[in-house]
C-alpha cells in the first residue's frame, strides 16, 4: 500500500484555503430501511481491501503477550501495517482507545479518496462507529479525524462527524435526525486485548492451539461511501442498495439438527432474496459471491453451504464465498462494515452479492446488495 502517492494525490488537488461557511444542505426525511453503497476500503490483516482487489485468508501468528485459558500463547490476526500514533492520553483514559485511533488515522487518506467519485464540492457527514466508552477518548479521537480532513480539501464540505459505538446493522448506524445525503462510514475495533479476549472465552468462541477450531482475535478498520436515499430515490447508474437486514432468532445451534439448521437458513435466504417470478431477473439471479462472518465455527461451514446449494445449485462456496473471520480474524464491532467492503471488492457493477452474519448460536441475519446497473446491463439475444 503506497500511503505517500495517495498523500500527495491529495494535496496535488489542493486549493487555497478560503473561509468557507459550513455545508447547509441537510435533510430530516432520509429512508431508514434503505441505502446505497457506493464503494469502500478497508485495511485488515492479511492486506488491503478495495474494489477489485480481495486479500487471500491469512494465517494466525502467535501473539507475544496474549495467552488463553489453557496456558499457551494466543493465535491472533493483526494489522501489522499501522500509522504510528503518539498520544499518551488515550492509553491512559483507555485501554484499546489508542489502538483504534492508530487503525482510523491509518485508513483516512484512502477513505478520503472515495470522494473523489462523487462531483466537486458535495457535502458529507462522517459516521465513526468504534467501541470508545471514555467521552474525553472520544472527543481526543474525534478531533484528530477532524483535523485530518481539514487538512485536505475536503475540510470546506466537511458536515458532521459523529461516534456511534455499535456498528452491527449499517441502517441504525447510519441514521439521523438531520444530515447530508453522502455519508463516510469509518469503522474500527480490535479484539486484541484481555477484555474482548474474555468475552470471546466466555461465549465459547475463541480458536485455540490446543484444541483448534473457533474464531481467533482480530482487528480490521473500514471506510465506506454511502449515500442516504430520500423517499422514492432510486434508478441510479451504480451502487448497490441495501434494504433492512433480514433476521431470524432461533434456538441454539448446537441444540438444533443439520437438516433443521438448513432449513431455516433456506428460509432466510429466501426472505432477503426472494425469488419472484421467472421474468424478474434482479430476483431469480444468484448472488455472485456470499459473505460469511465467521466460517470457522463447528457447523457454519456445513449450514450455509447446504443451504445455498439448495437454493441455488450453482454456488460454489470455495469459489464464490468469502470466510471474513479467515481474513482479518474476529474484529468485533468492525465484522459487519468489513463484510460489506469485502463484498463490494469482489463485484463487478452489474452483480448482486449476499452478506451473512452466523456468528450468533440463537441469531442469523442476511443482507442483500443488489446492483443498481442490473438492470440496465446488457441482455445476451443469442441463443
Amino acid at each position: 500500500m503506497s500511503r505517500a502517492s495517495i498523500f500527495d494525490r491529495l494535496h496535488e488537488r489542493q486549493r487555497p484555503v478560503d473561509v468557507v461557511e459550513a455545508p447547509t444542505l441537510t435533510r430530516d426525511d432520509f429512508e431508514t430501511a434503505r441505502l446505497r453503497f457506493i464503494d469502500g476500503v478497508a485495511l485488515t490483516p492479511s492486506g488491503f481491501v478495495a474494489r477489485g482487489s480481495t486479500p487471500e485468508a491469512g494465517t494466525p501468528a502467535l501473539s507475544h503477550s496474549l495467552y488463553g485459558p489453557d496456558g499457551f500463547r494466543l493465535l491472533v490476526h493483526e494489522v501489522v501495517d499501522v500509522m504510528s500514533v503518539d498520544d499518551s492520553r488515550l492509553g491512559r483514559l483507555e485501554a484499546k482507545a489508542l489502538r483504534l485511533h492508530a487503525l482510523i488515522q491509518t485508513i483516512v487518506i484512502e477513505a478520503l479518496m472515495l470522494l473523489e467519485s462523487l462531483p466537486e464540492e458535495t457535502p458529507f457527514d462522517v459516521v465513526l462507529t468504534a467501541p470508545l466508552r471514555s467521552s474525553e477518548a472520544t472527543g481526543i479521537v474525534v478531533d484528530h479525524l477532524r483535523d485530518a480532513i481539514a487538512e485536505t480539501q475536503y475540510g470546506a464540505v466537511l458536515g458532521e462527524i459523529t461516534l456511534r459505538e455499535q456498528g452491527g446493522d449499517p441502517h441504525a448506524a447510519l441514521a439521523v435526525n438531520k444530515g447530508m445525503s453522502h455519508v463516510l462510514w469509518i469503522n474500527a475495533d480490535s479484539s486484541l486485548n484481555g477484555e474482548d479476549i474474555s468475552r470471546l472465552q466466555r461465549d465459547g468462541l475463541i480458536g485455540r492451539r490446543s484444541s483448534g477450531g473457533g474464531l481467533y482475535p482480530g482487528e480490521a478498520v473500514t471506510a465506506l461511501l454511502v449515500q442516504r436515499l430520500l423517499p422514492g430515490e432510486s434508478d441510479f447508474a451504480a451502487g448497490w442498495i441495501v434494504n433492512a437486514g433480514t433476521s431470524e432468532e432461533q434456538a441454539p445451534r448446537s441444540e438444533r439438527r443439520e437438516y433443521l439448521k438448513r432449513q431455516q437458513m433456506v428460509a432466510l435466504l429466501g426472505g432477503a432474496w426472494p425469488q419472484g417470478d421467472e421474468s424478474d431477473v434482479t430476483e431469480t439471479e444468484s448472488p455472485a459471491c456470499v459473505v460469511i462472518d465467521a466460517m470457522a465455527l463447528a457447523g457454519r461451514a456445513a449450514e450455509v453451504g447446504g443451504a445455498l446449494i439448495e437454493r441455488w445449485p450453482e454456488i460454489d462456496l470455495i469459489d464464490d464465498g468469502i470466510g471474513v473471520d479467515g481474513i482479518s480474524g474476529w474484529p468485533g464491532q468492525g465484522m459487519t462494515a468489513l463484510s460489506f467492503c469485502l463484498a463490494l471488492s469482489a463485484l463487478e457493477p452489474e452483480a448482486s452479492a449476499l452478506v451473512l452474519s452466523v456468528v450468533s448460536e440463537t441469531r442469523s441475519v442476511a443482507w442483500k446488495l443488489q446492483a443498481c446497473a442490473a438492470e440496465a446491463a446488457p441482455t445476451d439475444v443469442h441463443s
